[in-house]
């Protein structure tokens, strides 16, 4: 049987803008996207150092090895999950649903009642498990290609 990882989240710095930036990138390179697909998103995947000084901007840690990072954009009727990477290496061994936990947990530290993401299409099936509802879909810069819009009650 496997055990269960634990994971560490610790607030990313300005000095991480490089990490968090080459994570996006690997990250999303991982769904055979072509470089002129991957080039339409450059800005979206680069996270700079006020990026992280105006958000909620979390480091996820196996042990002290980094394996992630998710960032939260605080709204007023709810938070949304901006960004949400693991390095490829790093995908189907639990950090998903330890992290999404860790993320609603804090979103109702922080007194929100709603979670919203914007869906990589290739990671719907990992939202609709973690519970969300699809609210909507947006065209995405890709034409004919959608982002759904899940939404979660926090409790």
């Amino acid at each position: 049987m496997n055990d269960i990882p634990i994971l560490k989240f610790e607030l990313a710095s300005s000095n991480d803008s490089q990490l968090l930036t080459d994570t996006a990138f690997k990250s999303k390179g991982k769904w055979n996207y072509t470089e002129e697909q991957m080039a339409l998103w450059t800005n979206e995947l680069t996270i700079t150092k006020s990026y992280i000084g105006e958000n909620k901007v979390f480091k996820i840690l196996d042990n002290k090895n980094y394996v992630g990072f998710f960032a939260l954009i605080l709204k007023d009727k709810f938070i949304e999950i901006d960004h949400f990477w693991l390095l490829p290496e790093n995908t189907e061994k639990g950090y998903g649903m330890i992290t999404f936990n860790f993320i609603k947990r804090t979103a109702q530290r922080l007194n929100y009642k709603i979670l919203r993401v914007y869906s990589e299409p290739y990671v719907n099936g990992f939202y609709s498990k973690m519970g969300g509802k699809i609210i909507h879909s947006k065209e995405s810069k890709i034409k004919g290609r959608f982002l759904d819009i899940y939404e979660f009650e926090i409790f």
